[in-house]
């Protein structure tokens, strides 16, 4: 249209044709900037502009005829016939709605829908203008997701300086990270090895979906172990720790580490995601996310990506706590404890013994008998002698095994020194604590002590002492025992005295 037609014969402008002008060029600019959709009262779609067509990736003929219903969320299927009512109550209705895009993607929409009506007044058909708003939709909901992420970093942080407890920091995080990504189930992972195997030690699982058995078998699991241990790590989940890769998958069978069937009693997977956990470049866990609605995508990961950071660190920081209390027990175990028997060593014992003899003293009313028990192997030197020093350090150890049968939890037994070793039994008289020595006396006597083959004899001989008031100190005590043991050597050996 040019500007001559809008001019009269004499030159004047035309206000007729200038109006149809204006009209026309506001129309064509909406149908540029504008999807525009025409419905009829039955709100199935008369008429669509290529504008709108673009916006859902729809041809004109797959959209002329169809129901408006077709555009909706599956789960706002349900709420279709109210917001359509509500259109057809003669109001201009605007918002933003999320719409589904051929191919089952979704799509924001700003849009207004304006009543058509005749000269009369009456309603002939709906209006709709929209543009997309997709991206600003999304940099909100990134806003308020990274947000949320960050509350959910400093909850992890804080649980776990708290009481220093990896699984319950996972557990203060997991439901909200199950919320945020919008998934239905998944757990966080963490790497470890028993018995030289690389597992997968769970602290945290969602178990939305599981049945009744293997619910109280998880229940179970976290009592007894704290979470659950996965050894087998052939499948997805694992693929993700073994080849410390990301594994981002919404078609499962086409994944060359996946089993196919969920095991009986979990919930069925359709999507998933894997993200390691690092320490340094190595993964120290993981983090598992399934059935997302439209599947898992690179702009989760990128978002979960401080998550995988945090917990990289506070799982190292736990790792290395643990093995500093290792090295500690170590330490304090090899301090106590005789190298070669791995029974408590004489300052131990004494220690010990010690405590319970002051508690006796202490409270004399209780009367609770005790026996000590010094046990000495006969001819320990001509064993050494004959067989070498390596024989007789078999026959402590296994020396040592037998009597840590004897013993209950609440004795006490120990490596004296050299081929001496001493127990104290508690709660039992004289008489008991003979009848228990002897028949120790017997069993070692009839053990087959054996060193390359060949069988070494071995007996031993031991002094009993029960507890009496007049001893002051584990002193008194022991001199009195050790007077015994020497009877029963001075008696022939192989024997209780």
């Amino acid at each position: 249209m040019n500007t001559p037609a809008i001019r009269s014969l004499n030159g004047d402008m035309d206000p007729d044709a200038f109006g149809r002008y204006d009209i026309l060029a506001r129309l064509s600019a909406l149908d540029r900037a504008y999807g525009i959709v025409e419905f009829d009262l039955q709100g199935h779609m008369v008429a669509v502009n290529p504008r709108f067509c673009a916006l859902l990736g729809y041809a004109p003929e797959d959209l002329i005829g169809q129901s408006h219903r077709l555009l909706f969320p599956p789960e706002q299927q349900g709420e279709h016939d109210g917001f359509w009512q509500g259109v057809l109550g003669g109001e201009i209705h605007s918002g933003s709605f999320r719409r589904i895009v051929r191919g089952g993607g979704s799509v924001w929409l700003q849009a207004v829908y304006t009543p058509i009506r005749d000269e009369a007044g009456t309603l002939l058909g709906v209006l709709k203008l929209a543009h997309d708003i997709t991206p600003e939709v999304q940099a909100e909901l990134r806003v308020k997701q990274q947000s949320q992420l960050f509350d959910i970093i400093v909850a992890a942080h804080q649980g776990f300086l708290l009481d220093r407890n990896l699984a319950t920091a996972c557990d203060t995080v997991f439901e909200r990270l199950l919320s945020v990504s919008e998934s239905d189930y998944g757990f966080i992972g963490i790497t470890r090895f028993e018995e030289g195997r690389l597992c997968l030690y769970v602290p945290s699982i969602s178990n939305v979906s599981w049945d009744e058995r293997t619910h109280a078998w998880y229940e179970q699991q976290r009592q007894e172990r704290g979470g659950l241990i996965f050894s087998k790590l052939d499948n997805l989940f694992g693929h993700v720790v073994t080849h410390n890769t990301l594994v981002c998958c919404n078609d499962l069978p086409s994944h060359p580490a996946s089993r196919g069937v969920s095991p009986p009693g979990h919930p069925h997977l359709e999507s998933f995601l894997g993200i390691p956990i690092r320490h340094k470049g190595a993964a120290i866990g993981m983090i598992a996310l399934a059935n997302r609605p439209g599947g898992f995508d690179e702009t989760l990961v990128t978002l979960i990506e401080p998550l995988t950071t945090a917990l990289g660190t506070l799982i190292h920081a736990r790792n290395l706590e643990d093995e500093r209390n290792r090295m500690e027990r170590e330490l304090r175990f090899n301090a106590e404890h005789d190298f070669l028997t791995r029974l408590p060593n004489r300052s131990c014992f004494f220690s010990q013994a010690n405590r319970l003899l002051e508690r006796i003293q202490h409270h004399p009313a209780e009367g609770e008998a005790c026996c000590l028990v010094l046990i000495d192997i006969d001819f320990f030197k001509q064993i050494n002698d004959e067989h070498g020093h390596l024989a007789g350090d078999t026959v402590l150890e296994e020396l040592a095994g037998l009597l840590m049968k004897t013993v209950r939890s609440q004795d006490l037994v120990a490596r004296f020194g050299g081929e001496e070793f001493i127990l104290l039994l508690r709660g039992t008289n004289l008489e008991e604590a003979h009848g228990i020595m002897e028949r120790t006396r017997l069993q070692i006597a009839n053990h087959p002590f054996l060193h390359r083959r060949q069988e070494i004899a071995v007996t031993i001989s031991a002094g009993i002492t029960p507890y009496q008031m007049r001893y002051r100190c584990m002193d008194d005590w022991l001199q009195c025992v050790d007077q015994r043991l020497y009877e029963a050597k001075r008696r022939g050996r192989n024997r209780i005295a």
